[in-house]
């Protein structure tokens, strides 16, 4: 990335919010052309002038590999020359990539003591300040950046701003991550987009970011007989050239005028979008939500994203406490939790990995304390036999600072009296007190999961995901309505589902809830039973024409209803739908493609259905039965299975079936044995397994394919780590996690 923006010293032409990059590289100095110091002026014109022949050979040294050499040889240029800017600003792109941080700062400042304008200059600063983890002052510096390089953006401003929408991301302040995202993404010609595009798919495809995030608010028209209407469309003639300052002050002088507009509101949200302000967002978020102008539903959603933009989202947020209690004799304590039914110890190999730190002493014990009595494990419970776990106790014996203690973490307000009232009998007149410093808050999405017990029952796969769907079908409605929450007041859906005053706060939190894909996958009837619980009625289903399909909004695709669109239409939903997480979409889009008549171009995008609905299943038995069909599909139409054949292979170790596996494995072998791109696939999927070393000689110790544990039955499946955020949050270990009830081996 580095390389190409050094060769790029000239400018380019860009149209609006889509920069223009071009990468040439100025070889033999032609005094007419663009100066590469960056500001805009050609060679004869510019203070460069009488150094800039050194340009050359600065640039065969980098590109040899010689970059120290062409440090020092800049260093005396500067010297001889201090106005050489160009010298400055290939200085500053081979000092950040060296990491060379406090002289990236040193050079950043004498190059905008000399060009206070110069767009390089002011990225050179935000490069610096955003290494040093100084975020909204690199936001603001790169702002300044775009505005004085207007219609023309060097590759170097698109590099920092590309490495600024990660940090962003990871700060969880997504909407303003991917402004920065899609501008770099979207630049003609510029050959670094790889970052940005990344930034993209991870803030796309991840459950645990809302479908309300999933684009940027666009501008509200304003009434076309505004008085201000001129001073609007210049303000927003401004914004669309990416310069956002300037638009934000005139922006900020029609709210004087204006203020209780739309379209003003919405410009403002878009200046604060830009400059990464997550509290202005929500500030004028909400301030669109109470306007009266807008339509309801559209203010339901405003008041949503007012929620959700900002990090760490702390008015969906559920309020936990964490416990302790000093005790005299700790082995006494642990003998009689172990002698009580209802807390159940935790694997001692799980305990190492519950240290708070490196150096801290794990727990001598832990225990898991129940809401009933544990069925027996040797056979598969009914339901409402499944326990949920109320608290994790860990236990720490007598340290030099501390006397032995009990510590829970991370217990909801609802279940206090019902983990006192287990407690206090064996704590022997120790008191069970609250910690002095409040407990971080438990994410809504992990609230929203019923705490299911860590208990490993004896059973078949298949029956064991036909119990655990109904666990999580009966009982997470009941759970997310039970949720106290600081956006309705510290009260729940529950406790207000019969107050009309309060019905515009329930209808946000369903608006927020629906479009978390992580909480929307949890099965067909959870949401429905959730708005009645809650006195609410859900938004209709949306039935399309094929012309529509491009206008509807990322956060209603899982509300269309596909019996009227072609097969076209079809292919792009479901590409859309897997593109944001839309996973109910995905697979109504998926079946309908199945049923639908398809013209003869059309007919292998069946086999994207297929694979849809193999990755968006949500029992491995149905997984099965969609794979077995896309296989006979591809075989009717002669058409490449390694994809689902590959699939298969992960699904019959999952399942662990043995037989399976290894005619999954031969099928793989058989058909792919001289295709080197998909048996590299497979030794890799093996090695992972632990059936073959790296080298790829097989394994002969260890367990059988069918005894290698697959996933918890009922968990989600773990998510690759995001550059910001899990995929898909589950509960924090205090509250349950794990597989729970299924032992692998054990059919």
């Amino acid at each position: 990335m580095l390389d190409s923006a050094i060769r790029s010293v000239g400018k380019s032409s860009t149209a609006e919010a889509r920069p223009t990059c071009t990468g040439k590289v100025l070889m033999s100095v032609d005094m007419y052309a663009i100066c590469p110091c960056g500001n805009g002026k050609r060679i004869k014109f510019c203070k460069c002038k009488d150094s800039v022949g050194e340009l050359d050979r600065v640039m065969k040294m980098v590109e040899g590999g010689q970059v120290v050499p062409a440090l020092d040889r800049l260093s005396n240029i500067l010297r001889e020359h201090p106005d050489a800017a160009w010298a400055m600003a290939i200085r500053g792109r081979l000092l950040l990539d060296l990491r060379e941080y406090d002289s990236l700062v040193e050079n950043a400042d004498r190059f905008i003591r000399l060009q206070p304008s110069n767009p390089l200059a002011l990225t050179q600063r935000a490069a610096a300040q955003l290494f040093r983890g100084q975020l909204e002052v690199a936001v603001e510096s790169i702002l300044e950046a775009l505005t004085e390089s207007g219609r023309e953006i060097d590759a170097f401003v698109l590099d920092v701003a590309s490495v600024l929408s990660v940090s962003l991301a990871r700060a969880g302040v997504f909407l303003t991550a991917r402004v920065y995202a899609s501008m770099t993404m979207m630049a003609s010609g510029y050959q670094g987009g790889q970052t940005a595009t990344q930034v993209l798919r991870q803030l796309n495809g991840s459950a645990g970011v809302s479908q309300l995030l999933k684009s940027i608010p666009e501008l509200i028209e304003r009434p076309e007989e505004a008085d201000w209407g001129e001073r609007y469309d210049e303000a927003v003639g401004l914004l669309r050239s990416n310069k956002v300052l300037l638009a934000q002050s005139k922006f900020e002088s029609l709210r004087r005028v204006a203020g209780g507009e739309p379209a003003v509101l919405t410009g403002l949200l878009m200046c604060a979008i830009w400059r990464g302000d997550a509290e202005s967002q929500s500030e004028f978020l909400r301030l669109l939500s109470a306007c009266d102008s807008l339509d309801l539903e559209q203010r339901h959603r405003f008041r949503a994203m007012a929620a959700l933009v900002q990090p760490g989202t702390p008015e969906i947020m559920v309020e936990t406490i964490d416990l302790y209690a000093d005790v005299d004799d700790i082995e006494q304590v642990e003998m009689a939790l172990t002698a009580e039914s209802r807390f159940v110890p935790i694997p001692r190999e799980m305990l190492e990995g519950m240290k708070v730190s490196e150096g801290d002493v794990p727990p001598r014990a832990g225990f898991q304390l129940l809401d009933r009595d544990p069925p027996p494990l040797e056979t598969l419970p009914p339901a409402d036999a499944i326990p949920e776990a109320l608290a994790m106790l860990m236990l720490y014996g007598r340290q030099t600072d501390r006397a032995a203690r009990i510590e829970m973490h991370d217990v909801q307000r609802r279940d206090l009296d019902k983990v006192r009232q287990q407690l206090t009998p064996i704590l022997a007149g120790a008191e069970l007190q609250e910690e002095a410093e409040p407990a971080a808050p438990l994410p809504l999405i992990a609230a929203c999961s019923p705490p299911m017990a860590m208990l490993r029952f004896q059973g078949k796969r298949a029956d064991a995901e036909s119990l655990q769907a109904e666990v999580a079908s009966a009982r997470t409605p009941a759970t997310i309505v039970a949720l106290p929450l600081p956006l309705l007041g510290g009260r729940s859906l529950a406790e207000l589902a019969e107050d009309d005053s309060k019905r515009f706060e329930r209808t946000v939190v369903m608006r927020i809830l629906e479009h978390y894909d992580a909480i929307a996958n949890r099965g067909e009837a959870v949401l429905p039973k959730v708005f009645e619980l809650a006195k609410l009625e859900p938004l209709p289903e949306i039935l399309l024409g094929d012309d529509q399909v491009e206008t509807v909004a990322n956060e209603d695709l899982n509300r269309i209803d596909p019996q009227n669109l072609q097969g076209e239409s079809l292919i792009y939903l479901l590409q859309r739908a897997q593109q944001i997480s839309a996973t109910p979409a995905a697979r109504r889009f998926a079946e309908a493609l199945l049923r639908a008549n398809l013209s003869e171009t059309e007919e292998p995008s069946r086999l994207l259905a297929y694979l849809s609905l193999i990755h968006t299943s949500t029992q491995l038995v149905e997984t099965l039965r969609w794979l077995e069909q896309g296989k006979e599909f591809c075989e009717r139409h002669n058409m490449p299975m390694s994809e689902l054949l590959l699939t298969e292979v992960d699904l019959r170790l999952q399942l662990g079936d043995a037989e399976g596996f290894q005619s999954a494995v031969s099928s793989v072998t058989q058909r792919y044995g001289n295709d080197p791109e998909v048996m590299s696939h497979l030794q890799q999927m093996l090695i992972g397994y632990g059936l073959l070393r790296p080298d790829g000689s097989p394994r002969t110790e260890g367990r059988s394919p069918g005894a290698v544990p697959g996933p918890g039955v009922g968990s989600e499946a773990s998510p690759s780590p995001g550059l910001w955020t899990p995929d898909a949050p589950t509960q924090p270990p205090s509250q349950g996690g794990g597989s729970k009830l299924w032992v692998p081996g054990m059919d």
